[in-house]
């Protein structure tokens, strides 16, 4: 049995005297004049000409997304970073290297991002004389400008010596420890690493870090860490980094009420919505909130719309009593985000805003999802209502039947979410197969052909690219709802999160069904996912949209801050897996009516309560209802396992977004903030803030931060994501 080492990067070595006097008497390059291509209709432009052109020309904006290591912007970005970290050793060492023992810089570079906002994140490894340190990043924040704005990670200071002396232990000693704490037969070759490993005390220590791993034949499958002590042997601690979907224990332990999809309302007191459509072309929709508008205050009411079509015409009808009407700012934010001001302190000294206003500034936004009225006061000893308010919008005409230029005919039948539209692949023999080549570097379904291990790229083909009819394959069913789920995810993370898949590139989404026989799981091994088709009793095929996108998320945690999958942050990983796979649901429900949003994860496809649709493994909104989860830290030592911990981020989200109360605290979120918002904080917290070993009450600094870039330090978004945390003890 080989061992694979890895101890860390070799050290640069510092170039000598002679090779840097050699390389500053080198000859430089000819400087080569630039091609001129006329194009034989007219002179030659003048160079004045061309001058005054160049100065009209916009730069291209740089790109957003992962940077290659090796390019010139993430260079730059890295070594303004090592400056700021180690600003002592800069000037003084030029070619980073082992210099007296000592490793510089102590730290290694893993990413590169730019985000939407010109921000650029250079994500660290942690080193110590040469061996890299479990668990511990540094992440620092350049802003447009290129400057350190902050940082963001561990910096605590390392005894010296722990790694550059010599280990007791060897790493054939260190795999036999954790071979003998593992107790099974691998079936991947296990591998060891130096690391320097932090205690629960916070004491570090050399020590190296086993993985050994098991996922065929298992209805339980291990990626099993080992953390043992390099000079003892002693076995610091154990944890498995896949997480399996029915390991997910809140199953196992009865349920209380289900409960559907109507909890947005909840927020928002007597502000109960409805919305119909009045003729084939028209949408209204409205609210009668009865909110009371207190001096100083922002009262805000929502109107969910669930009918598809493209905004043409708005008409927003407002009823506001209010004793002096120039007070009032009246805003309307449409479901993408955009927002038009109705009234902002005009009017003079009358009474009320009553009447019908034209608000066809929404042209060509999507009509469906929640819209959000704001009214603001803005002046002391004056006293108000919001009575009611609604919309009328006039769709743009579509034909029938007609798909857009870049839509497909949703005639494509799924087991979970109704009539889907599959992007595929036509094959030389007119055969088409579930191989998407529009998204990113593409997503791709295969069959496992009930092999333990999935592996190959067995297609599953359709004759007439009409999926899911009742003439199809059976087998075909399970492999529809798992492509919808992965091009779903690609399209969620592109247009809500700003992001190119999984790791910021473009990385292909492939997914694996009818994995081994009457297997209840689904789980990311780090590479692909793996669906069982379930026993047909306690689940059907394990593909739903949220469970794809919990599993798939757990791709993305492990391509941004890698939360290691033990503790406070296991914790944090399994709930970003749920908020991800929630977002997911929300974001196909407003593209397809047959797609339920609501905050049970896994009701679909996991039924132990006689075929019961509404239940599921956990409860987003009261996670104590699994009768295993906490929903408040107080509890947090009560439930330490990572699926029963992941309740009190998972509630915190769910206040920020929907607004209500935790039961274990009594305290409540109003006024919540919407889906959208709360899934941007909560990615570009994960992507950008945190690090493998963030605590809840880092997570909760790391969402600050990020509704802070996002909308600004006094902005009611970064004061609700503290309430939601406070709410579930988290401070």
């Amino acid at each position: 049995m080989t061992i694979r080492r890895t101890e860390g990067p070799k050290p640069t070595i510092r170039s000598t005297a002679a090779s840097e006097a050699q390389s500053k008497t080198a000859a430089k390059p000819a400087t080569i004049a630039p091609n001129v291509i006329k194009d034989g209709f007219g002179p030659a432009a003048k160079t004045s000409d061309l001058a005054r052109a160049e100065k009209t020309l916009k730069p291209l904006p740089p790109p957003v997304g992962r940077l290659s290591l090796e390019s010139r912007e993430a260079q730059t970005a890295i070594q303004t970073s090592l400056a700021h970290l180690a600003p002592s050793t800069q000037t003084s060492i030029r070619n980073p290297g082992i210099i007296g023992g000592v490793q510089f810089p102590a730290y290694t570079p893993k990413s590169v991002e730019r985000d939407s906002l010109g921000m650029t994140h250079v994500r660290l490894d942690r080193q110590h004389e040469g061996v890299k340190v479990f668990g511990e990043q540094v992440v620092t924040h350049l802003d447009a400008d290129g400057k350190v704005k902050s940082t963001t990670g561990d910096q605590s200071e390392i005894p010296a010596g722990l790694g550059a002396q010599k280990p007791k232990v060897s790493h054939s000693q260190a795999l036999d420890i954790a071979m003998k704490a593992f107790d099974g037969k691998p079936d991947r070759q296990p591998n060891s690493e130096r690391v320097i490993y932090k205690d629960i005390s916070g004491e570090y220590h050399s020590a190296y870090r086993v993985e050994v791993t098991n996922v065929d034949g298992t209805d339980n499958p291990r990626k099993m860490n080992y953390l043992v002590d390099a000079n003892t042997g002693k076995l610091f601690e154990q944890f498995n980094t896949i997480d399996g979907f029915a390991r997910q224990h809140g199953a196992a332990h009865g349920h209380s009420h289900a409960h559907g999809a109507d909890h947005a309302d909840h927020a928002h007191g007597a502000d109960h919505a409805h919305g119909a459509a009045a003729t084939a072309s028209e949408i209204k929709a409205s609210a009668t909130p009865k909110a009371e508008i207190a001096d100083l205050a922002t009262v805000t009411s929502k109107i969910n719309v669930t009918q598809d079509g493209t905004v043409d015409q708005l008409k927003l009808d407002l009823d506001i009593d209010h004793t002096f009407k120039g007070d009032l700012s009246v805003t309307l934010t449409s479901p993408s985000g955009k927002s038009e001001t109705v009234h902002n302190r005009k009017g003079g000294s009358a009474d009320h805003i009553k009447g019908s206003f034209d608000l066809s500034a929404f042209a060509g936004e999507s009509a469906k999802g929640e819209w959000t009225l704001s009214v603001k006061d803005n002046a002391r000893r004056d006293t108000g209502t919001l009575n009611s308010w609604g919309l009328t919008i006039t769709p743009k005409a579509v034909e029938p039947n007609e798909p857009g230029p870049s839509e497909k005919i949703a005639d494509d039948t799924s087991m979970y979410s109704g009539k889907v539209a599959l992007e595929t692949k036509k094959q030389a023999d007119g055969t088409y197969t579930l191989e998407d080549g529009t998204r990113g570097k593409g997503v791709a379904t295969y069959d496992a052909m009930n092999r333990e291990r999935a592996s190959g790229q067995t297609q599953i083909k359709d004759n007439n690219d009409v999926w899911g009819e009742a003439t199809d394959p059976e087998r075909n069913k399970a492999a529809v709802d798992a492509h919808y789920g992965g091009q779903m995810m690609y399209d969620y993370m592109k247009d809500i999160l700003g992001r190119d898949s999984i790791d910021g590139a473009g990385e292909k989404l492939v997914s694996y069904v009818h994995v081994s026989n009457n297997y209840v799981n689904a789980y990311w091994d780090g590479e692909k996912m793996s669906y069982g088709d379930g026993d047909g009793r306690n689940s059907g095929p394990l593909t739903a949209l949220d469970i794809a996108g919990h599993e798939i998320a757990h791709g993305l945690t492990e391509r941004t801050a890698g939360l290691i999958y033990r503790g406070e942050s296991g914790g944090l990983n399994e709930a970003m897996s749920d908020i991800m796979g929630a977002g997911l649901e929300w974001y196909a429900s407003q593209k397809n009516p047959d797609v339920k949003f609501n905050w049970t994860v896994g009701e679909t496809a996991w039924t132990p309560k006689d075929g019961d649709p509404t239940d599921g493994l956990r409860y987003m909104d009261d996670p104590t209802k699994d009768n295993y989860s906490v929903d408040n830290y107080k509890n947090y030592p009560k439930q330490t396992e990572v699926h029963g911990s992941s309740g009190i981020a998972n509630n915190a989200f769910y206040l920020l977004a929907n607004g209500g109360t935790n039961r274990t605290s009594g305290i409540e979120v109003k006024d919540a903030i919407g889906m959208e918002k709360g899934l941007k904080i909560y990615y570009r917290a994960l992507a950008h803030y945190m690090t493998p070993s963030t605590t809840f009450a880092q997570a909760r600094t790391a969402t600050i931060n990020a509704a802070t870039d996002l909308y600004g330090a006094d902005s009611v978004e970064v004061a609700k994501v503290k309430e939601s945390w406070t709410a579930v003890g988290v401070n």
